[in-house]
């Protein structure tokens, strides 16, 4: 069909013809006879030879037998319908009599109107437009027109009408009509049809064979006359001919592709068949373009409902059409002829075979003057219902060719075989050119194109003209049409040989149809038989002719050596094929490439660049796979720029090794310790740059040894990753990391590992997997790190794994720091057959490394595939003088990090100080569950509750390897459990704060984990008193990693957030919630009721006071204070006080998110619970305990906690029983909780048969719990029990008050302890208002006393002039219903600062500011402010911040709402880490009722120097060690020496593993010497003896910080001591210095210290020391001998106390002897560093080796100078576990900021 042609000619209308002229108005036809022009190309043949229908290039056509040809419709509701004879009404032949014809018609189905119409394309301006068309008008009341419609204007003109039906519809359906018109204005044609009425549906109106002369020109088209061509040529019009041979040739040689035009290299069968078609018709079985809406009713089961190019049943396709019946039909589908191909053509197309009988079909090549055809493809019966691609090979064709499809049908066929999207790909040859654009390109010498070289010689015509192959040397080729050329069998190495053969081999679905060289059944190739008898992985080998060489000076360099050839792998059994190069004359040698597995139908061409030193040959290997579907080929191989040896291959036992290389050495550089050499000389780097992801060197040599910061290990490329284990040599077989490809898989791994990479996702990508084809079960193999020095806040390592597989392992991620590895990340089993991303949160961390390990599973299906390893934002920040903008937060350390950051338990800054508490005080709500569940609450009414857990989840393929805030198996985090007895659907909720609907920019942040296939749902709810609102909804597996969420807030009434998780549909679906935090937006909603105690009955206690159970009242602040206060000790009773659990918990309290609780129970001698209690020793007595039970597992943990008591004096001590089972296995721990602080205090998991006590000092504590903890130790264990619980001496004392709990409390006249930020404060703490007797002269105070005008000046505070109005100073009630009656002053006389908010808008703002700046603290400074917020429920907000130099505001404390008709106090901390000022913000509330006003503002001394107030101690001497926690003095010598010897330990405290220092260059010096930096050799013996001897004491650096007895040595290569035994044996122990070998028959110069004397002993040197030192050099000061231990270890503070009461008690004349013996028994049973004083018998010292082989047996009693008795500071308030010092001291001091009246010293 030939669509709309654009022409404007108005002249010859045919070209290349001649003969002679007819008259004007005339056509001649080619044979002579004259013909009316009006008769030209109008789909008639007027002229005998029908040539006036041959050249209609000139006019514009349509038949409509492949669509509207560009006809337009003007109207949707007025459409012609295209219709064929066989289905639509109308005529039953088309115009040209053929009964499948298409023409368009217009019906009436119910007989009512009907009208359509259609337009051509405009056309230009025509003197003379003649339309011939033929149309049919059936029995009905109707008309045809034709109209011109005008471009311009839009004007219609009629030109043509007609409304009679045909007068002999059944001998003439179809009339001609031939219509002349002129039309000045650009114009289009529009015809109409008509139906007014119908009584038959099946009459229509129609028309067929349009067609526009050629002085109808369309309007983008103009053309000139055609000149007279020669017919052997072919016309391509616009006055061009080309020879035929170039038509069809792929190649379009006309203007406009004319000479393709018949022959598309692509075809879509839309517009028509492309010249495909059926080559035997009329059988009743022929091959039919057709589209589903066109093919028959009786014929719809033949056709696919849609075709493959639109995916639409108005598509069109070639479909085997099967209308009558016969024993043998054949379809048959042709393609055009095409005159040759290219080297690389293929045809790829679609194909349909569906059906139970729809039998085989095959496509052949046949090439003109061969008598054979070549199979291409076949498909055999049913495909399904589907359409399939298929690509075949055509390649080079010389001569003319064409492709048919072949169908049979023996008497049956039942199915669907259609063929759609034919595309041919590469199939021209090469274009000429002028030049070629490259020497590496090859000028064709006939056909000018151009080639690469390696196309050279390859046995393929690339050039089109052969001269590409001319001149090859047939030694070098071989296409094995004459045999095998110059290669030879193997004979000795493989088990059978390569055959040679034609056509496709033996065995279906496997092996090549064709060859490659000539692309059909008639050329010869090479294959390997995989049937009987080969076995699986039986080997051919094909083996080369020697080769010279590749490296020598008379090679061109220019000309590399290459091998090519042709390979090709089709079958499901496919395994391998290899080639190797080899250097002698057995064996296989070298392997240069290797492919598995099927590759598809088609031959694949490999180039191999070959490069050796001696001469060499090609091995080309095949390998049988595990089944006869296994056929391997090769052909056309061939050599490029290798020169033939004539000589033999040595045998191995000739060659000689060639000798390795000699080794680069290290370029100078004159960097100093400590610095990197970058690789630029003269550029040196601090080493803590080196592998921290930053080039710091100019040349990037920093971090060219390191890993890579992305890894998509591609090529093969580790990347800088190593392989840890299994440790070489890496046996074959053994299960281990390495490099794949997708297109490496064989056989048998097609669901093991990914067939993409997941970078390029192609099957050439690259990643690493750990085959489990190798190995055992539980077999691991690990990728490792080089270490990596440094990581930045934001670090994170991202990858992508995939692990499919029945049996698949384990892929774990591991951080590796020293000796520490512990898991981060971790995924087992099967996750299907996709990539999944994982993600492992590293953050800040110095010198580790990352670890990857894979564990085999139980078997080989199912590899474990990590690809793209990414280290993201990991390098360190960088520091900048620069100050911090306003949107950013300004770290101590001096980095700025964007206010986003702030508080979200990551520490961004490095040093953790936007993660300090203080810092965060305007986040509400935060909780990372470390402990507890902070604010939120479970509900009551779910199914199960949230649980706190650390580690791993129970459940194997879900839950995380670590928490989110610690990054580590002992951080916790929420989750809900999805395993048994949970089931799908179970909800569990949990609450948080309530938060005002005064909040603005309130949003929450929290992390959420959710890996696994059976995940539920995680729902977020906005609350309030009324409703709820789905704020956020998380269902199905999220990745297994922690994902940030961020959900905004907002809410007209108070509100609160409710997590609620859903149960998912089985265990794998465990949801986890940690570091919950809400931003300072989000207010917290004010509760007036929490400011005082519940009201009691009336009648029964005053206002603010409780009631006892006896009828007694007391003071809330008296309930928890150790004291009776009511007198039945009612007040305490809730406060988890002593408790012997006979009459129930007494307080103590079960945690609510625990798996498991401790349990009230009873003894029992049959089970693992004690079997009897302490306090009644018998079965009905009680106790606590945490039993045993089935589901239990390792690491269940259940709480016991006590309330929080107010304050503890100095002698408190906590004694308890308990008892851990024989049985099972259990732990306890106690912990101590403060406001700023958890520290365990004491633990204890031996197994034991009866009940031990336990004593745990307490001392001096304000505002603590206490908190026992029991683990699971393993499954299923228990047996942990507690009992008698006593809290002795805790009560504060009048007469022995003992020290303050802080060193910076104030002591009241009355000896009472306050906290000093409570001083002068504007409220009396202490009972003798002592606290605020002396007041004046604090930074910043204002009590706003003064004259209106001059507030601003004296309080120096000054107005935000950005604010919206103005805070002011008021006196008594300024407005009724709101705001305070009088200032806060005791006489109410004075003024107040307040806003006014009867004048304002609600929102609005007023800000005030003090002048004067603030020194940077972090928890320090105070400032006391007293509020009054009363008025309607509609009052606004008060905000305190911190705002630091750069502008930044910090929010420190807030409060909205509704307050009372009372002055509020609040006491809030500021901190900033710049230097601050402080400003108080008031935020109008919604009506006039809502005035806010503050008074007596005060901040601490703390706030003025921006540190705490306290006493400032003496210090020790140079030559001591400061004791930190205690202020005790040690000698120097003893700090790091592996004992403590400070009573707080803090002597062994940051002590490194190894001696800081690098070690310099060690040269010239003898072996056992070592050398300093400034070249002095030094005796090895003086290495590491922690005396420094060398002058920038180097030879100390690097060295391991243990201490060995006297007269062994430190040995820094195996980080432990050399015996005296083995020194001086002629044996080096200790490389690589030796210093056991060094020294031995002398004494180096000054070796003994400190006036010892040298001798040389058996084993080398011996000193010996002056009374007062020891040591190898006499170098340590000795300390004191060791006392008898003892058992019991007592509260040695107690000594002054008890000390005190005997004297008092007992006669004057024993007191001294009774004192005595007291201290004797104190000192004779102290116990070195021990915590708690377990009263029990066992003093076996050997025993205690063997259970705990860490613990020093020796111990040493503490050494203490005079000058403690200097220091105040009691140690309680920092470790409150420690012991305190035999020696009576001073336990408190007076602050010498405060005024006291009276000594409080007992």
């Amino acid at each position: 069909m030939t669509a709309w042609i654009r022409a404007s000619l108005l002249a010859y209308a045919v070209a290349c013809v001649s003969g002679q002229t007819c008259l004007p108005g005339q056509f001649e036809c080619r044979r002579g006879e004259c013909v009316s022009e009006e008769s030209v190309c109008d789909f008639s043949e007027d002229c005998e030879d029908s040539s006036d229908e041959k050249h209609c290039e000139f006019y514009t056509r349509c038949n409509f037998e492949d669509g509207l040809c560009g006809l337009q419709t003007t109207r949707s509701d007025q459409i012609w319908t295209r219709g064929t004879c066989l289905t639509d009404p109308g005529p039953a032949l088309d115009h040209k009599g053929n009964a499948t014809g298409h023409y368009l018609y217009l019906h009436s189905d119910n007989g009512e109107a009907a009208t359509a119409e259609i337009s051509s394309p405009f056309f230009l301006p025509s003197e003379s437009c003649r339309i011939t068309f033929y149309h049919h008008i059936g029995l009905l009341d109707g008309a045809l027109q034709l109209l011109t419609e005008d471009l311009l204007s839009g004007e219609d003109l009629q030109i043509w009408t007609e409304t009679k039906p045909n007068a002999d519809p059944l001998k003439t359906p179809w009339i001609r009509s031939s219509v002349t018109f002129r039309h000045s204005q650009e114009f289009r044609v529009v015809i109409r049809g008509l139906i007014f009425h119908s009584t038959d549906p099946g009459e229509v109106i129609a028309f067929d064979d349009l067609s526009f002369s050629q002085g109808c020109v369309l309007n983008a088209v103009g053309a000139d006359l055609f000149p007279v061509r020669s017919s052997s040529q072919f016309d391509c019009s616009a006055g061009v001919c080309v020879d035929a041979e170039r038509v069809c040739d792929f190649t379009p040689d006309c203007p406009q592709g004319e000479d393709e035009a018949s022959c598309a290299a692509e075809c879509d069968f839309e517009t028509d068949s492309c010249g495909w078609h059926e080559f035997a018709p009329g059988d009743g079985f022929d091959w039919v373009r057709s589209s589903p809406v066109d093919v028959p009713t009786q014929y719809q089961y033949q056709a696919p409902p849609r075709d493959h190019s639109t995916n639409s049943s108005s598509g069109h396709f070639m479909f085997v059409l099967k209308n009558s019946n016969s024993f043998s039909q054949r379809a048959l589908l042709h393609s055009p002829t095409f005159q040759q191909s290219g080297s690389n053509c293929t045809i790829t197309f679609w194909h349909f075979n569906a059906g139970l009988s729809v039998g085989a079909a095959n496509m052949y090549l046949r090439v003109k003057d061969m008598d054979t055809l070549t199979v291409l493809w076949r498909t055999l019966y049913h495909q399904g219902n589907q359409w399939l691609p298929v690509t075949v090979q055509i390649g080079r064709q010389t001569r003319p060719f064409y492709i048919s499809v072949s169908k049979l049908s023996l008497g049956v066929y039942d199915g669907v075989s259609a063929l759609d999207d034919i595309t041919f790909q590469n199939c021209s040859l090469p274009k000429p050119m002028d030049e070629c654009p490259t020497p590496d390109h090859f000028h064709c010498r006939r056909s000018r194109a151009c080639v690469e070289r390696l196309q050279l010689c390859d046995l393929v015509d690339d050039c089109g003209d052969g001269s590409d192959e001319e001149n090859c040397s047939s030694e070098l080729m071989c296409d094995f049409e004459e045999g095998l050329c110059s290669w030879t069998q193997d004979v000795e190495g493989d088990i059978f040989d390569w055959s040679r053969i034609q056509g496709p081999t033996p065995t279906p679905k496997t092996g090549p149809l064709k060859d490659h060289t000539w692309g059909t059944v008639d050329g010869h190739y090479l294959y390997i038989e995989s049937s009987s008898p080969q076995e699986f992985k039986d080997t051919a080998v094909l083996i080369s002719r020697a080769f010279k060489p590749t490296a020598s000076e008379s090679r061109d360099p220019v000309s590399p050596c290459v091998f090519r050839f042709h390979y090709h792998m089709l079958g499901e059994h496919i395994f391998r094929l290899a080639v190797y190069i080899r250097n002698r004359s057995g064996g296989r040698g070298q392997m240069l490439w290797v492919r598995y597995g099927e590759q598809g139908d088609l031959w694949h061409r490999k180039t191999l660049y070959l490069n050796s030193v001696r001469p060499f040959q090609i091995l080309v290997e095949g390998t049988v796979g595990d089944d006869f579907t296994g056929d391997i080929a090769i052909d056309d191989l061939s050599f490029l720029g290798c020169e033939p040896y004539e000589g033999s291959l040595p045998s191995a036992e000739s060659i000689t090794p060639t000798p390795p290389p000699p080794s680069s050495s290290v370029p100078p550089h004159s960097c100093p310790l400590g610095q990197f050499a970058c690789g630029s000389y003269g550029e040196c780097v601090s080493q803590g740059q080196v592998c921290d992801f930053r080039l710091d060197c100019s040349d990037g040599s920093d971090e060219k040894d390191c890993v890579k910061e992305h890894c998509d290990f591609e090529d093969g490329d580790f990347c800088g990753w190593n392989l840890a284990s299994p440790a070489p040599p890496v046996p074959i077989h053994a299960f281990r990391w390495q490099a794949g490809q997708g297109e490496t898989i064989h056989h048998g791994e097609e669901f093991h590992r990914p067939y993409h990479d997941h970078t390029l996702g192609t099957l050439e990508g690259w990643y690493v997997y750990a085959d489990s084809s190798n190995g055992g079960y539980g077999q691991t193999s690990a990728l490792l790190t080089p270490p990596i020095t440094a990581t930045g806040p934001q670090c994170t390592m991202g990858f992508w794994y995939y692990m499919s597989g029945f049996t698949v392992g384990t892929l774990q991620v591991f951080i590796k720091s020293a000796n520490a590895t512990h898991e981060v990340w971790s995924e087992t089993g099967n996750q299907g057959s996709r990539w999944m991303r994982g993600e492992v949160f590293i953050g800040i961390r110095h010198n580790f490394q990352v670890i990857l390990r894979a564990k085999r599973g139980v078997s080989y299906m199912g590899d474990v595939v990590v690809d793209d390893v990414a280290f993201i934002d990991c390098s360190p920040p960088v520091f900048s003088d620069r100050s911090c903008r306003k949107d950013e937060f300004a770290c101590a350390n001096g980095h700025c990090i964007p206010q986003g950051n702030l508080c979200d338990f990551i520490d961004h800054c490095g040093d953790s100080s936007d993660e300090n508490h203080y810092i965060c005080k305007g986040f509400h709500g935060q909780c990372n569950f470390e402990f507890d569940i902070c604010s939120w609450k479970q509900h009551k009414s779910d199914s199960v509750d949230w649980l706190i857990k650390t580690g791993r989840t129970p459940t194997l393929g879900t839950g995380p390897s670590t928490d989110h805030t610690l990054r580590n198996s002992l951080g916790h985090y929420l989750y809900l459990d999805s395993s048994f007895p949970q089931v799908s659907g179970d909800v569990a909720r949990l609450s948080g704060l309530w938060f005002s609907h005064r909040s603005q920019d309130c949003k929450m942040m929290f992390y959420l984990h959710m890996s696994g296939d059976g995940c539920g749902t995680l729902s977020v709810y906005l609350t309030t008193k009324l409703s709820q609102a789905l704020q956020l909804n998380i269902s199905g597996h999220q990745g297994n990693y922690w994902i940030r969420h961020e959900v905004p807030l907002s809410s007209a009434e108070h509100f609160q957030v409710m997590f609620e998780g859903t149960v998912g549909r089985n265990s794998k679906g465990d949801i986890c919630l940690d570091d919950i935090t809400f931003s300072p937006g989000c207010l917290l909603k004010n509760n007036p009721l929490a400011d005082f105690p519940p009201s009691p009955p009336t009648g029964s206690c005053p206002l603010g006071m409780l009631p006892c159970d006896n009828g007694s009242c007391y003071k809330p602040e008296q309930s928890c204070d150790f004291k009776d206060n009511c007198g039945d000790n009612s007040d305490e009773k809730d406060c988890g006080t002593s408790c012997s659990f006979e009459d129930g918990r007494c307080g103590w309290k079960s945690s609510p998110i625990d798996k498991f609780n401790w349990v009230l129970g009873t003894g029992s001698a049959q089970s693992i619970k004690p079997p009897h209690d302490h306090t009644l020793m018998n079965e009905n007595g009680h106790f606590m305990y945490m039993a045993a039970t089935p589901v239990g597992l390792k690491g269940d943990k259940a709480h016991l906690r006590s309330s929080v008591w107010r304050e503890s004096s100095a002698t408190c001590k906590l004694a308890f029983w308990y008892y851990i089972s024989h049985k099972a296995t259990g732990l306890i721990r106690l912990f101590l909780k403060t406001e700023n602080e958890l520290r365990e205090v004491w633990m204890e998991q031996r197994r034991m048969f009866e009940w031990k006590r336990a004593e745990v000092p307490l001392r001096n504590l304000r505002n603590f719990e206490l908190i026992f903890e029991a683990v699971r130790v393993i499954d299923v264990s228990g047996g942990a029990a507690l009992d008698d619980l006593e809290f002795i001496d805790c009560a504060r004392s009048v007469i022995h008050p003992g020290a303050c709990p802080a060193a910076t409390d104030f002591r009241c006249s009355n000896c009472d302890c306050i906290d000093s930020s409570l001083v002068c404060d504007n409220k009396a703490d202490c009972a003798d208002r002592s606290d605020e007797l002396d007041c004046t002269g604090l930074a910043g105070a204002c009590n706003f006393n003064m004259p209106e005008e001059q507030w601003e000046l004296e309080c120096r505070l000054q107005q935000d002039q950005n604010d919206d109005f103005d805070w002011q100073i008021g006196h008594g009630q300024v407005h009724q219903g709101t705001g305070p009656s009088s200032d806060h002053s005791l006489d109410g006389s004075g003024g107040y600062l307040y806003v006014n908010s009867a004048l304002q808008r609600e929102g609005d703002v007023a800000r005030v500011t003090t002048q004067l700046e603030f020194p940077a603290s972090v928890g320090v400074c105070h400032l006391r402010l007293w509020f009054y917020m009363f008025g309607s429920k509609r009052m606004g907000t008060l905000k305190v911040y911190t705002v630091g130099r750069n502008g930044v505001p910090l929010l420190m404390w807030a409060a909205s709402g509704n307050h009372g008709r009372s002055w509020r106090y609040s006491n809030v901390v500021l901190s900033n880490p710049l230097p601050f000022r402080v400003t108080f913000e008031a935020v109008v509330g919604g009506d006039k009722w809502t005035d806010i006003a503050i008074d007596d503002l005060s901040f601490t001394p703390g706030c003025s120097i921006g540190a705490p107030v306290t006493s400032t101690p003496p210090t020790c001497d140079p030559e001591s060690f400061q004791c930190v926690y205690l202020l005790e003095c040690v000698p120097l010598s003893w700090r790091c020496d592996g004992e403590a010897d400070c009573v707080d330990r803090s002597d062994e405290e940051g002590c490194e593993s190894v001696t800081p220092g690098t070690v310099p260059p060690q040269t010239v010096c003898k072996d056992t010497q070592f050398r300093c930096s400034n070249g002095t050799c030094v005796p090895a013996l003086l290495r590491c003896d922690s005396v420094p001897d060398c002058p920038d004491e180097e030879d100390e650096y690097g060295c391991p910080s243990i201490q060995c007895d006297n007269g062994e040595l430190v040995c820094e290569s195996t980080g432990g001591c050399v015996p005296c035994s083995r020194r001086c044996d002629h044996t080096s122990d200790c490389p690589p210095f030796n210093p056991d070998e060094s020294s031995c028959d002398v004494c180096p110069f000054g070796y003994c210290l400190n006036r010892g004397i040298c001798f040389v002993g058996n084993h080398g040197p011996v000193c010996i020391c002056k009374s007062g030192w020891t040591g190898n050099r006499c170098h340590v000061e000795q300390k004191p001998a060791t006392p008898t231990s003892s058992d019991v270890i007592p509260d040695t503070e107690l000594v002054t106390v008890y000390t005190g009461v005997s004297i008092a008690v007992v006669l004057l004349a024993i007191a001294g002897g009774v004192t005595m013996l007291f201290f004797f028994q104190r000192k004779h049973s102290a116990r070195d560093s021990s915590l708690i004083a377990n009263m029990e018998t066992d003093s076996s010292v050997c025993n205690q080796k063997e259970k705990f082989p860490d613990v020093r047996a020796k111990t040493r009693a503490k050494y203490y100078w005079s000058t403690f008795r200097t220091f105040p500071k009691p140690s309680i308030s920092v470790y409150p576990w420690r012991d305190e010092l035999e020696y009576a001291a001073k336990l408190f001091f007076s602050n010498p900021l405060y005024e006291e009246t009276r000594s409080c010293e007992a």
